[in-house]
C-alpha cells in the first residue's frame, strides 16, 4: 500500500508541473493523454435518496425505514474520446492548487469506469466523501492578510484505457496508474474479447 502511495505521489507530481515541462505559473486546469480532451468539470453537491432504519417501536415487528435524500460532494467532468477506439476506463486526480505559489493544497485520485465511444463526449462522476486538510505551517504573511484567494481546481488525466485492452498514459510515470485500471475487475469487464 505505501508503494502505491509513493507511485501515485511521483505520477502526481510529474503530473501537475515536472513531467510534461509545466510552468507553474501557466498552470492548465485540464491536462490529459491527446486521445481524451477534457472539455469541463464541476466541483459541487448532489443528493440521492437513501433507505434508513427508523428506531422500532416498543411494540416490536419489523424495524421501520424511511426513504430519506442525502447530500454529498461530487467532482463531474465532461471528456471528448479523440480516438477511433472506445475508452473503457479513465484514471485522473481532482486537484486544489493554491493560486498564490501553485502549490497543490490536495490531490484525490479516481479510476472510473466509462464508455466513450469514438470521436463521442460523455460527462462521467466521482463522489467525494470529505475534502482531505493537509497539516501545513502558517506564515506570517498568512497571519498579516487572513483573506485567502479561492484554490484552483484542476482535473488531470494519467492514463485512458481502451476497450481493446491498450493504454495511452500521460507520462512514463503514470504507466502504474494504467496497471491499477487494468487490474480492476469492473473496467475489465468491459475489454472487449479478441
Amino acid at each position: 500500500m505505501k508503494t502505491a502511495a509513493a507511485i501515485s505521489a511521483v505520477v502526481l507530481f510529474l503530473a501537475c508541473g515536472c513531467g510534461y515541462g509545466q510552468d507553474q505559473a501557466d498552470s492548465r486546469p485540464h491536462v490529459s493523454p491527446p486521445e481524451l480532451t477534457i472539455l469541463k468539470h464541476a466541483f459541487g453537491s448532489d443528493h440521492r435518496f437513501v433507505t434508513e432504519s427508523v428506531p422500532q417501536s416498543q411494540r416490536g415487528g419489523e424495524p421501520a425505514t424511511r426513504i430519506v435524500s442525502k447530500g454529498f460532494m461530487s467532482v463531474s467532468v465532461k471528456a471528448k474520446n479523440n480516438t477511433t477506439k472506445r475508452v473503457v476506463g479513465i484514471s485522473w486526480y481532482f486537484i486544489f492548487t493554491n493560486q498564490k505559489t501553485g502549490e497543490n493544497i490536495f490531490s484525490m485520485p479516481f479510476n472510473t469506469p466509462v464508455d466513450i465511444a469514438s470521436q463521442q463526449s460523455r460527462t462521467f462522476k466521482a463522489e467525494i466523501e470529505r475534502l482531505p486538510k493537509p497539516a501545513r505551517a502558517v506564515t506570517v504573511e498568512e497571519l498579516k492578510n487572513p483573506v485567502k484567494p479561492a484554490p484552483e481546481e484542476r482535473i488531470v488525466v494519467t492514463c485512458i484505457l481502451f476497450s481493446d485492452g491498450t493504454s495511452s498514459p500521460l507520462n512514463e510515470a503514470a504507466r502504474p496508474d494504467c496497471q491499477h485500471l487494468q487490474a480492476s475487475t469492473e473496467i475489465r469487464k468491459k475489454i472487449e474479447k479478441p
